[in-house]
């Protein structure tokens, strides 16, 4: 046999078993799931409630039937968070396939999807119920099928593959925070990770977002090569993690993670979520890419992050960079007399870095550019500062890891800043025979973040007087906004 001959034979072969998998991931069976999981008889399956309760109970059923083995025994792992005054409890599902290579099936890939909802709203007396067909049956429908398909096809299989359909996805990922943060799984040989979260619009979008597919070392090529074998344009790709589903988590972590999407042409969040809308040829389409793109990765002999993802995320509990940027207001504390200036408006923005020390305490330091202005005895006074604040940040009942969760802290440290110019009333002044061009101080206030958002109310105090000879202390309160990089 000459090569061309091999050559032709591989690529025959390699499309058949592309058809295959099409025909394996069975559209009606697709279309059963989501018909079940969003009917109103589930109100919604919101975190928490019977609805929810009766999700996991039919997924437990079905990964059961699909021949999926329960993980560590049992397929309902539940878990309880708490939020101020409240206590909710929710559960993952999880079942698995070992793989068959005797080193290799000690890896692991994930196959996620959410199966919670937003539950229903009262209006006018009537209850209105979001069944969130797209948002995401549409993803447990197919995890399911794709682990059937998988247990077909166990001999196939080198690597293992975790299925998991996670709760309190909308709540804030609280339950794929939950299993990574207490490694319900052995994160550290997690290799890969999938979130199929709206999967239902193929046709109406044209494609499907794989967002995260860089994470992977030469990802793009291998998905954008692969979806193209099996009909499916990629629309959307990147390096980043996607920090709206439940990628989120595992990207945290250095796992590289991708984010199987059709986008929100559907009626996201909306009461028309429901089962008749979705493209269940598509879904088996995507199904179908996802399983082949699991098998291929169980067989490859290594799977290795991207090297600038990698670079990114190694350490990323312990230090971020971002950007902030602060509004408030400034007056004059004339210590030998009986008066304080009236207040003027102040601007601060610049880098902010973040040094975690420990779960309770981190180091905030910043470079900044500030001005600052008052009413002075000589007419409108402004400044133009360099500033070099450092602070510990001490949260409240320690750093908390689920997404939407927000973490108040109480901030306290002190800063340096350096006048290079100014004027007052409407002309300059002496920087260097009547301004104090050094100046530091202490700063106290309070904080909370929210996902990558910081939120901060800080009363800086200067020490040293803003005039050469007098004992003029300035006082400053900013509210800054901070987004991390």
């Amino acid at each position: 046999m000459n090569r061309i001959t091999i050559i032709a034979s591989a690529l025959a072969t390699f499309y058949c078993s592309v058809l295959s998998f099409a025909q394996q991931v069975d559209s009606n069976m697709l279309k059963d799931h989501v018909y079940y999981l969003a009917s109103d008889s589930l109100m919604g399956r919101g975190f928490g409630t019977e609805g929810g309760r009766m999700a996991a109970k039919y997924i437990t059923d079905k990964f059961k039937e699909v021949g999926l083995t329960p993980w560590q025994g049992q397929y309902l792992h539940s878990f309880i968070t708490s939020s101020m005054m409240l206590k909710t409890e929710g559960a993952n599902i999880i079942g698995w396939v070992e793989g068959n290579d005797p080193v290799l099936k000690n890896e692991y890939i994930v196959l996620g999807a959410h199966y919670d909802h937003v539950a229903y709203k009262i209006v006018n007396g009537e209850k209105v119920v979001y069944n969130g067909a797209d948002d995401n049956a549409s993803g447990v429908a197919s995890i399911i099928e794709i682990g059937r398909w998988l247990v077909l096809n166990r001999d196939k299989l080198k690597r293992s593959v975790i299925i998991i359909a996670f709760d309190g996805e909308e709540a804030g990922l609280i339950g794929s925070s939950h299993l990574v943060s207490n490694k319900v799984i052995p994160t550290d040989r997690v290799k890969f990770m999938f979130s199929l979260d709206m999967v239902g619009m193929l046709q109406k979008y044209g494609g499907i977002d794989l967002v995260g597919n860089k994470t992977l070392s030469d990802g793009d090529e291998f998905f954008v090569q692969l979806a193209s074998k099996h009909g499916i344009q990629v629309k959307k790709s990147g390096r980043s993690v996607e920090m709206q589903t439940d990628t989120q988590p595992f990207g945290k972590i250095g796992i590289p993670a991708v984010h199987v999407f059709t986008s929100t042409v559907s009626p996201y969040h909306k009461p028309e979520d429901d089962a008749d809308k979705l493209d269940y040829e598509g879904m088996a389409k995507i199904a179908s890419f996802v399983a082949d793109a699991t098998l291929q990765l169980s067989t490859t002999d290594s799977i290795k992050p991207d090297a600038r993802f990698a670079a990114k995320t190694l350490g990323s509990d312990k230090f971020s960079a971002g950007y902030q940027v602060g509004i408030g207001n400034t007056y004059h504390d004339y210590r030998d007399e009986f008066y304080n200036s009236k207040e003027g408006f102040s601007f601060n923005t610049g880098l902010s870095f973040t040094i975690g020390l420990s779960r309770y305490i981190d180091l905030q330091v910043g470079a900044l550019y500030q001005t600052t202005g008052t009413e002075h005895r000589y007419g409108h006074f402004r400044t133009h500062e360099v500033m070099a604040p450092a602070s510990i940040l001490l949260y409240l009942g320690g750093k908390r890891k689920q997404m939407l969760s927000p973490n108040l802290y109480f901030i306290g440290g002190g800063y340096y800043s350096y006048r290079f110019a100014g004027k007052v009333g409407n002309g300059s002044f002496d920087m260097d025979n009547y301004i104090q061009k050094d100046n530091y101080g202490y700063q106290v206030g309070v904080g909370f973040s929210v996902m990558y958002v910081n939120f901060q109310i800080v009363r800086q105090v200067a020490v040293l007087s803003l005039e050469q000879d007098g004992n003029v202390i300035p006082s400053t309160q900013m509210f800054s906004l901070g987004f991390k990089f």
